[in-house]
């Protein structure tokens, strides 16, 4: 649905890292296949709490803000 350019710092960065690199994944899980060479794939144990003001025509999420991450 889009990107999230903003909501959190370096430190909040490198926490999120930190807790993706424990759920590290060989392949990617998705239903249709993506080519990303470079991508790290993880296993889907995170939800990350997402604010926006409206979702574009195209089925973008408008004015998006990171609010935090969590366990499912």
């Amino acid at each position: 649905m889009g990107k999230v350019g903003t909501g959190w710092s370096r430190t909040k960065s490198a926490e999120i890292r930190k807790a993706l690199e424990t759920v590290v994944s060989p392949k990617q899980k998705l239903t249709k296949p993506v080519r990303k060479p470079k991508a790290t794939w993880v296993e889907p144990k995170f939800c990350a709490d997402i604010e926006y003001r409206d979702i574009t025509s195209e089925g973008l999420l408008r004015a998006s803000s990171f609010k935090g991450l969590s366990k499912k």
